[in-house]
């Protein structure tokens, strides 16, 4: 049964009235979001607190008819829950509610004694998003989403900045107090089975009264500018897209969030419900014709899916094709127009396609991207190409099956580019190098993952664990590492040397081999649990 103290509050935050066509429901995520972590008492104490107009607990007690004592520990209550906003104001605590998005959703989904308690939360807040994205499509005026887009700032050469007051460190540099906490989206998206992988502790950073309010209800930690700008270029090394709420007014924000394109929520409503006026811009992306390798690289990482493999766009003489874009200001926008599943329905090519080599690769490296760049001398690069996708480019050169050679195009005139022995000669530079190349880890999780088997599965499974930051141990019963690729492939095919030397790099990686120990008999799964 619905309890009507927290429908009447719900609706109090929603601006709605019951009764009303907008009205809050028991079904609604606003309501949902509340009734599990709200009771009665602090109900009647929210209930008298105004939108965006801070108050003390004197005054709010004055009309809720509690002591002043009672009224301020359920204001507490009520901030801890997130549910109310607490700053010091002339130096009295003086509390008020925001919106539900960005605002309230986040700062509940932010404590984690609410998630760990009641995942329905998270829940919520996902639905919220469901149930206001399709009233939002069409309804922002053009430039005022609910987020603003802050392009990395690395990526900006001095004569292509458009507005200097959307430089990421100018906020960090004019706040007077930053926080950071964990991002609230990719929390509760983890919450709901559907985790993304992207970078969620200390991705939010908080400024002025909105670190203040995080600080003192213990959602985040105080952090010093140098912290905040550390926090800024990992999330960029990571392929997070700055972005800030756009409710703030222009030159001013209470927050600037790391977002990635498939858990965070402006992101997620825009792409859900094709409504690109939800996260907005004052920047654009251009294509350097004479950099681009045409790797896929831009496209693939595209939080917005704004660049698509097929269109011709870093050609010297660009394929300029009239794109006639349906937009949801200018049409009825129904079901029809939406892609709920854009997760895994994510249209990255155009009908002009993408290169067959690429396509053809079954761990579908970015073959033209590399080639390119080794036709450059630029080898390292390449190397480094190859390895996101193929972390033993030294041992697929020798026993690779070729199937991208099978699909270039140039065989149809006289014979396929020999690409393999591209990869090959690539990966050759970097065994003789007198300094190998040892990817960058993107970040630093420190959760130890025990990995059963060193076959080619264990090892590449383990190679791209350690760089995303996690402590891996690779469990192997044999003597020696490799597996099939060491007692399966006889070495005139394959040199052990190579096999030896690519593991190698794993162990740069911090990757740990235990070799003669089987798991099951010599150490059972609740013993390595126990290990942590």
């Amino acid at each position: 049964m619905a309890r009507e103290k927290i429908l009447d509050l719900a609706n109090k935050i929603s601006r709605t009235k019951r009764g009303s066509k907008t009205e809050i429901k028991p079904e609604y995520p606003e309501y949902q979001i509340l009734d599990p972590i709200v009771t009665d008492e602090m109900a009647d104490v929210a209930l008298q607190v105004e939108f965006r107009k801070p108050q003390t607990a004197e005054e709010i007690a004055a009309r809720c008819g509690k002591s002043v004592e009672e009224t301020t520990k359920l204001l507490w209550d009520l901030a801890y829950a997130g549910v109310t906003v607490v700053n010091k104001i002339d130096g009295v605590d003086k509390f008020w509610h925001e919106v539900w998005v960005p605002g309230h959703m986040e700062m509940i989904v932010n404590n984690k004694e609410n998630v760990r308690k009641h995942p329905e939360v998270a829940r919520a807040f996902d639905a919220y998003g469901k149930r206001r994205g399709p009233m939002a499509a069409g309804n922002f005026p053009i430039g005022t989403g609910a987020m603003r887009v802050i392009p990395i700032q690395r990526a900006i050469e001095g004569g292509t900045r458009h507005i200097t007051a959307e430089e990421v460190d100018r906020y960090i540099h004019e706040a007077k107090l930053i926080s950071v906490s964990d991002c609230s989206c990719r929390t509760s998206r983890e919450v709901m089975g559907e985790g993304c992988g992207h970078l969620k502790e200390d991705m939010c950073i908080q400024l002025d009264h909105a670190a203040e309010y995080y600080i003192r209800t213990g959602r985040a930690r105080q952090i010093t500018k140098e912290e905040a700008l550390e926090i800024m270029r990992r999330a960029e090394d990571n392929g997070l897209m700055h972005s800030i709420p756009n409710l703030d007014g222009p030159g001013h924000t209470h927050a600037i969030c790391n977002c990635c394109g498939c858990g965070c929520f402006s992101n997620r409503i825009a792409n859900m419900y094709n409504n690109p006026d939800m996260v907005r811009s004052n920047f654009i992306a251009q294509v350097d014709a004479e950099k681009c390798v045409a790797c896929g690289e831009c496209v693939e990482n595209c939080p917005s899916n704004a660049a698509k493999l097929g269109q011709k766009i870093c050609t010297t003489e660009a394929e300029r094709k009239k794109v006639n874009r349906v937009l949801p200001y200018d049409t009825e926008w129904g079901p029809e127009h939406w892609n709920p599943d854009y997760r895994t329905n994510k249209k990255v090519v155009e009908d002009t396609g993408s290169s067959p080599c690429k396509a053809g690769c079954p761990a579908h490296i970015a073959v033209q991207g590399y080639i390119k760049l080794a036709s450059q001398g630029r080898y390292m690069e390449a190397l480094e190409l190859i390895k996101k996708e193929n972390p033993f480019p030294a041992v697929c050169g020798r026993i690779c099956p070729r199937k991208c050679e099978s699909q270039c195009t140039r065989g149809d005139l006289d014979d396929p580019v020999a690409v393999d022995e591209i990869k090959k000669f690539i990966a050759e530079k970097d065994l003789h190098a007198e300094t190998r190349f040892i990817p960058q880890k993107r970040h630093e999780y420190g959760n130890k993952i025990a990995v059963i088997g060193a076959g080619p599965a264990g090892l590449s499974c383990a190679y791209y664990l350690a760089l995303d930051g996690y402590r891996v141990t690779v469990f192997e019963k044999e003597q020696k590492l490799g597996g099939m690729l060491t007692f399966g492939i006889p070495a005139y095919r394959l040199e052990k040397d190579v096999i030896d030397a690519e593991i190698d790099i794993l162990r740069h990686l911090g990757v740990e081999f235990k070799t003669g120990v089987e798991v099951g008999k010599d150490v059972t799964i609740p013993e390595l649990r126990k290990q942590g």
